[in-house]
């Protein structure tokens, strides 16, 4: 009996290693499948027909900004100041609520899969001759001044194909040339419809051009034969529209007066007529679940410098959310540790990039160790200073910053493609270890 209980004995030290290690296993899937349960709930919500793209003038900002807040307080992450979640500004913003219809030839285009609008256009409705020129016409600006008159009351056509033998000059050229064309008020055009290969990308503006501009897709399209534009397309122009960010905190248990600011931008482009919602699941629902999920994790794991987490409105607009922040600041800029800012973080297969990384060595050389020695993600990658998210406002102000995107997956991008059921979150739940992991280590 003494010798059976021995061996049942050593039998369990081999054993119950195991079974920790299992344990171990089980418990780091559960809260990674969780993690990405969460995400999925919060990009689904945010990027649902129900908010409109996040866009202006239709409710769309402040819908989402209400879900926000309701994150927060049902997670238990009260408000930065005594005023609520709300930290209001105004902007500019051009929208198309109502009838966006274009037809070439009498033939009825598709809003967001055949042709955009530029986010500045009019108002205009009509039908209008087509003049037709080509890139390689706009090299010269006495030609674009001869092509404004030749297009007055008419679409001019620009068959904007790049060609092969053009130069770094010409093509400064040709950017000069179509901004004129679109702002010029002195030519007399009703539009300009802009074709080429390339994806339609669609942006969110401030305030509106002198004229309508289309963009299309000349796939499909024989543009030599193209000779009228029909369009019906109403635009609205609110020069003060009141929208908000969306800002909370978690108190720190150590050092409460120094901050670490976890940000997203929460808006997108809206829609484009009844027909085209530009969902916005990975720019940046995605970036807004992530923060919405680090916030639920610290609310249960008090962190030792107070936790600051912004969902800004207005990036799309030219970052205009976070500008507000520091020129309204509801907190002193110079106790800020470090900000991250995640834009875009729904995919990873490829790992990360941390933009700034080369003007903050020494923090990404901590965020590199961590994920070497954990093994989180595919690499964290190095990029150097770019002004082209939130974090920038701050960096501009002396404020230590990364902007952190994923890489790899899909390419869908300020399109109506950008949906929920595209999204993988393949690295979400990987990259808050590997945050929280730094925040932790700072």
């Amino acid at each position: 009996m003494k010798k059976m209980n021995l061996k049942l004995n050593r039998l369990w030290t081999l054993i119950l290693p195991i079974l920790w290690l299992f344990d171990v296993q089980s418990v780091f899937a559960q809260s990674q499948n969780e993690d990405q349960q969460y995400g999925t709930y919060v990009i689904k919500h945010l990027a649902s027909k129900a908010f409109k793209g996040r866009g202006y003038g239709l409710g769309g900002d402040k819908k989402a900004a209400d879900f926000i807040a309701a994150e927060f307080q049902k997670a238990g992450v009260k408000p930065l100041t005594a005023e609520g979640y709300f930290q209001k500004f105004t902007l500019g913003a051009n929208i198309f609520p109502e009838k966006v219809d274009v037809k070439l030839n009498g033939k009825a285009l598709r809003p967001g899969k055949d042709y955009l609008i530029w986010a500045g256009s009019p108002s205009l409705k009509g039908d209008f001759e087509v003049v037709h020129v080509n890139r390689i016409d706009l090299y010269e600006s006495k030609h674009v001044d001869s092509i404004g008159a030749l297009a007055a009351h008419k679409f001019l056509l620009i068959d904007n194909q790049k060609p092969a033998t053009e130069t770094a000059e010409q093509t400064a050229i040709v950017k000069e040339s179509l901004l004129r064309l679109r702002n010029d008020e002195t030519f007399n055009m009703s539009g300009v419809l802009v074709a080429s290969n390339e994806k339609l990308t669609h942006t969110a503006q401030t305030k509106q051009t002198a004229r309508v501009v289309l963009l299309v897709n000349k796939d499909d399209l024989v543009l030599s034969d193209i000779y009228k534009v029909s369009v019906n397309i109403e635009s609205k122009w609110i020069p003060n529209y009141e929208t908000q960010n969306v800002v909370a905190k978690i108190p720190g248990t150590q050092m409460p007066d120094s901050m670490i600011f976890i940000t997203a931008h929460y808006d997108h482009l809206g829609t484009m007529g009844k027909k085209a919602i530009f969902y916005g699941a990975n720019d940046n629902a995605s970036g807004t679940a992530f923060m919405l999920d680090v916030a639920k994790y610290y609310a249960q794991h008090p962190p030792k410098y107070t936790l600051v987490f912004v969902g800004f409105a207005g990036e799309e607009s030219g970052l205009l959310g976070s500008i507000a922040f520091v020129q309204h600041p509801p907190v002193t800029l110079s106790k800020i540790k470090f900000l991250l800012n995640f834009d875009m973080v729904g995919t990873g297969e490829e790992g990360i990039t941390a933009v700034n990384a080369t003007v903050f060595p020494k923090a990404f050389a901590k965020l590199q160790a961590l994920n070497q020695e954990h093994h989180y993600l595919p690499q964290v990658k190095s990029r150097g200073e770019s002004c082209n998210s939130d974090h920038c406002p701050f960096y501009q102000q002396g404020v230590p910053s990364f902007f952190i995107y994923t890489m790899g997956g899909i390419a869908a991008y300020h399109d109506i493609l950008d949906r929920p059921e595209t999204l993988p979150l393949t690295k979400f739940a990987q990259l808050k270890q590997l945050i929280c992991a730094f925040v932790d280590s700072l």
